[in-house]
């Protein structure tokens, strides 16, 4: 048994509040190739651990945090909600209808069900009003994930944001740049456990590809 800890940057992100829709700033400081789709923004990042799974060891993760800086709100109205979430298989966020994004550990949901998210937390942020600066406070946090174990090549890390409930063409949002830790240990498996838990991951990887 094997202690280790994964880590994953994931960058900045500024949303202008304009006309028509809301869109990705100029403003961009590196660390992940942001995306916008239906008015959600989101990227993917990778974690390769195929060095780690090809001696035959499984990934059991233990916890999960985020290293992260100040929420900058600037909105007369409506929320933030992000999420930032760790999956064993990939997820095609630019097929999804936007209603559905945040149903990431729906029943039934191939590659996005319960038992593929192994860990992940969702914030909900508005704009401070007892300070005259736009910081934004956390109104809720919640954490989601199965915590299942995989031996897959890669874990496929997601940071989704968008602006619910806003004002159009009044203010913006900047998300800061975080660091995603992920710890858990490398631990052998009996052979039959570990060849039905390759199966399941190649079984996605098709399906991804399908789409």
């Amino acid at each position: 048994m094997k202690e280790v800890v994964l880590t994953k940057d994931l960058g900045y992100l500024q949303i202008l509040n304009g006309l028509p829709t809301p869109s990705i700033g100029s403003q961009s400081y590196g660390m992940g190739y942001w995306q916008e789709n239906n008015e959600v923004f989101y990227q993917e990042q990778i974690i390769d651990i195929a060095g780690l799974t090809k001696q035959e060891l499984t990934f059991f993760p233990l916890s999960g945090d985020v290293q992260r800086g100040p929420m900058s709100v600037g909105l007369t109205d409506g929320i933030i909600t992000e999420s930032i979430f760790v999956s064993s298989s990939p997820i095609a966020i630019q097929n999804q209808p936007a209603y559905d994004l945040w149903n990431l550990i729906g029943q039934g949901g191939s590659n996005t069900e319960f038992q593929n998210i192994l860990w992940g937390r969702q914030w909900t942020w508005v704009k401070n009003t007892s300070i005259p600066q736009n910081f934004g406070i956390s109104v809720a946090t919640t954490n989601l994930g199965s915590g299942e174990p995989t031996n897959s090549d890669r874990l496929y890390v997601y940071r989704v944001a968008s602006i619910i409930g806003y004002n159009p063409n009044s203010g913006f949002a900047e998300l800061p740049s975080v660091r995603l830790l992920i710890s858990g240990q490398l631990r052998e498996e009996a052979e039959f456990e570990q060849l039905m838990r390759m199966r399941r991951s190649y079984e996605l990887q098709q399906t991804y590809d399908e789409d």
